[in-house]
């Protein structure tokens, strides 16, 4: 019998794939603050990552929600400013809970997808959030101004392969997918390559001197898939990565050079690499970016020619001229942006208050070790300056109010010349965002009649380039 067209449609739709299964997710949160929407970021099949579903938190903490058409792969869930990772296959059907003052403690699932997800909560815990042990070493605590190149690369290399242990004991007790195993393996290897890349900065910032670096230091990066990260370049391990990739390019202290060529020769150190990958583009992108909002714009304008010849990334090179243009809005002689934002006592402050004065502004966070790091020199700046026509005007960037708050009291940053206000949205709306403070800490000096005298203006630990700074402030 010969099959109608409308027949041969249907037949043809029979043999297409079906559907992924749902994914449902159900959740209770004890002692949750009240009033807020859960948020779950995943992988679509069709609309791509980053796809959000949202679901209420009813009065007695509880959730739940239905995602369709999901890819496996990772995820993440939002609630009240906090944040856990998750991992998602199609036909899971996950419960979670957690005490919500202990999040990244007690966070815990049962039902189908369970193992991956515990996987990735209680590694969290171990190697991140809970207690260092002599199982878990915890690099930011254990690294110290005073930590070497080698004793650096020790310390790495003691944390990766107490993260591939747990790993490996873990995937030998339940059963995770594959497709979660390589990828934990890799973002071990990833972390283990920021850590070291992380290390000269770190050691620049609290140690005050350049770290000796061998000349083999960054053969490390030898052993890492460079070349094979572009399926995933926007997963948030990679991104981490990548954004500390410019330390390799640009040590610290150095700066983007506007000169014929510069930016060329780093472009040639990021393809030998990455390769000519759109991870590379990425890289570059981040390390541009960087230096628009912490250096000198201009050399970045310099260097944006190559970057957009180089690029196969439209979308990168049309956010970077953006924010070129938006940096040059940011430059001496213009005015300050204006914000309102509340301080420790709930009061809210804004910027026009201090009108008539010069307000020394410091963006930070508490979980910013350079940050910390300038508490002593800043103290003795306000103590410089007790008496006269100078605000010092710290902006926290921290999205837990409670981790300000004590971070305002162990660092004693507290005194009669300091004012100190908490912008949990700073990524995104609000005085960072206005400041392009994606980079911390940053400096800013604003003058009498509220227009900016030095963009990143040299920091407290400078001495007397920062006392001579704000003295000619006062004296205009």
């Amino acid at each position: 019998m010969l099959l109608t067209l409308p027949a041969l449609a249907l037949a043809a739709a029979l043999r297409l794939p079906a559907p992924p299964a749902p994914v449902t997710l159900r959740g209770h949160l004890d002692h949750a603050p009240a009033g807020d929407t859960v948020y779950v970021w995943y992988d679509h099949v069709k609309a791509g990552p980053f796809r959000p579903a949202k679901a209420v938190l009813r009065p007695g903490g509880n959730f739940e929600m239905m995602l369709r058409d999901v890819k496996e792969g990772p995820a993440s869930l939002n609630y009240a400013r906090q944040r856990t990772v998750l991992y998602f296959t199609p036909g899971d059907q996950l419960a979670l809970t957690l005490d919500f003052p202990r999040f990244e403690e007690t966070v815990r699932y049962t039902g189908r997808g369970a193992a991956a997800n515990n996987y990735l909560a209680r590694s969290r815990y171990k190697f991140e959030f809970g207690p260092a042990t002599a199982d878990a070493v915890h690099l930011n605590e254990a690294r110290t101004p005073s930590t070497t190149p080698a004793q650096m690369r020790q310390l790495a290399d003691q944390a990766r392969r107490q993260q591939q242990a747990f790993l490996k004991t873990y995937a030998a007790a339940h059963p995770l997918p594959p497709a979660l195993q390589r990828q934990a393996a890799l973002d071990i290897d990833l972390d283990w390559g920021r850590a070291l890349l992380d290390y000269p900065g770190y050691h620049f910032a609290t140690a005050k001197q350049v770290a000796p670096l061998p000349a083999s230091y960054y053969n490390f990066l030898k052993e890492l898939p460079l070349q094979k990260l572009d399926n995933q370049r926007m997963r948030e391990p990679v991104v981490r990565f990548v954004s500390a990739y410019g330390g390799r390019l640009l040590g610290p202290g150095e700066k983007l050079s506007a000169a014929p060529g510069a930016a060329a020769k780093l472009y040639a150190q990021a393809t030998a690499d990455f390769g000519p990958t759109l991870t590379r583009d990425l890289a570059m992108f981040q390390l541009l970016s960087f230096e628009a909002i912490q250096g000198d714009p201009l050399t970045v304008l310099a260097a944006y020619p190559t970057f957009r010849a180089q690029t196969r990334d439209s979308t990168l090179a049309r956010n970077m001229h953006e924010l070129v243009r938006a940096q040059a809005a940011l430059q001496p002689g213009q005015p300050a942006p204006g914000f309102s934002l509340r301080d420790d006592s709930g009061k809210t402050v804004s910027l026009a208050d201090f009108k008539g004065k010069v307000v020394y502004l410091d963006f930070w966070a508490s979980w910013c070790a350079p940050c910390i790091a300038e508490a002593p020199a800043g103290a003795e700046l306000k103590q410089q300056f007790a008496g006269r026509d100078v605000v010092f005007l710290y902006i926290s960037i921290d999205r837990n109010p409670d981790d300000w708050r004590k971070a305002l009291t162990k660092h004693a940053l507290t005194g009669p010349t300091s004012v100190h206000l908490l912008d949990e949205a700073a990524y995104n709306t609000s005085a960072g965002k206005a400041y392009q403070a994606g980079g911390i800490p940053s400096y800013w000096l604003i003058g009498r009649d509220g227009r900016i005298r030095l963009a990143h203006a040299p920091q407290p630990s400078a001495g007397t380039a920062t006392i001579a700074a704000i003295e000619q402030a006062l004296a205009q």
